[in-house]
């Protein structure tokens, strides 16, 4: 058993403390960070880059300035006399403070472009990351997910249905997103988008169609959600390694624990009836069983869970 003593005294490091590093600017706080060229070379690769004064790398600068603001801040009369100012500022004409056309622009914003700025600078970061800063010299990825409402359009109740505890009509259109993020940077390296109901839109599901961000080497953490035999071949045979939550051993098929040493503890988790859609050939390929180890620990800290965490994982011998 591993003991995690208690924080110190010192406050803790917060997402809002990094974001003042942005917020602190009068204008357009990502114009100093988000290249220029990179906007228009990736929006005109998806033929979405568009001029005038409400031109595209203006337009998301001060999209991604609403995002991480709140209260009448994040409005878009807020956004539009950031554009003002920051074009005061550059000697160029300014547009008026109607947020009409500032609106219209930024619903030309191209979904696809901006996730795709979003992995290169992920990117770009995590070549950045110093060795020292790795464990075990090997990149750690985070996934999870999440799901959140959106506008309550046509066509987002076409492609996105709502909760079905709810009238038509009367609910918002639900979507599902997982993530692959480095725990390194911090950034999202990759994302999976999809209903939030219905066959292959569940977590597991999506984080499948992120595998080829995956290298040799990495390795994958995860919670219990993530914690089946299926997956965890799935993650090696990308020569990646899990480090997952367990719920249960009878919910996954884990065998009673032998003690071997310094590695503690293992555990056999045993493969179950070929799953629907995998082929024959597929299954008997796979192994009758894989090895996990068993880690267990408690968080020394007030108010947090008394009862062990216990994980398991791929990675048998450190």
């Amino acid at each position: 058993m591993v003991s995690i003593p208690a924080s110190s005294g010192n406050r803790p490091f917060t997402f809002k403390d990094a974001l003042q590093g942005f917020l602190i600017h009068d204008d357009l706080p990502f114009a100093s960070i988000l290249d220029s060229e990179r906007i228009r070379e990736v929006f005109r690769k998806h033929k979405s880059l568009f001029g005038g004064i409400h031109e595209t790398t203006l337009v998301l600068w001060a999209f991604l300035g609403q995002v991480l603001r709140d209260g009448k801040e994040a409005s878009c009369q807020s956004a539009v006399g950031r554009i003002i100012a920051f074009l005061i500022r550059a000697g160029e004409a300014p547009p008026t403070a109607d947020t009409g056309d500032y609106c219209k622009a930024r619903a030309k914003l191209s979904e696809f472009a901006i996730k795709q700025i979003c992995i290169e600078l992920a990117t770009d970061a995590e070549r950045q990351v110093d060795t020292k800063q790795l464990w075990k010299n090997r990149n750690v990825y985070l996934v999870d997910g999440l799901t959140f409402q959106m506008p309550d359009t046509p066509k987002n109740q076409a492609a996105y249905p709502q909760h079905t505890a709810q009238k038509p009509g009367l609910g918002f259109p639900i979507a599902r997103v997982t993530g692959l993020i480095s725990l390194a940077t911090g950034a999202t390296m990759n994302m999976a988008l999809g209903k939030y109901k219905g066959k292959g839109t569940g977590e597991t599901s999506l984080f499948k169609q992120l595998f080829g961000s995956l290298k040799k080497g990495d390795v994958v953490v995860a919670d219990r959600h993530y914690c089946s035999y299926w997956l965890i071949c799935a993650v090696d045979a990308d020569w990646s390694r899990c480090l997952l939550s367990k719920a249960s051993s009878s919910a996954h098929g884990l065998s009673q624990r032998h003690s071997t040493g310094k590695v503690r503890s293992l555990h056999k988790l045993e493969k179950g009836a070929r799953p629907e859609g995998m082929s024959k050939e597929e299954y008997d390929l796979l192994p009758k069983e894989i090895t996990l180890r068993e880690i267990r620990y408690v968080i020394e800290e007030p108010g947090r869970k008394q009862q062990p965490f216990v994980i398991v994982t791929t990675i048998v011998r450190c």
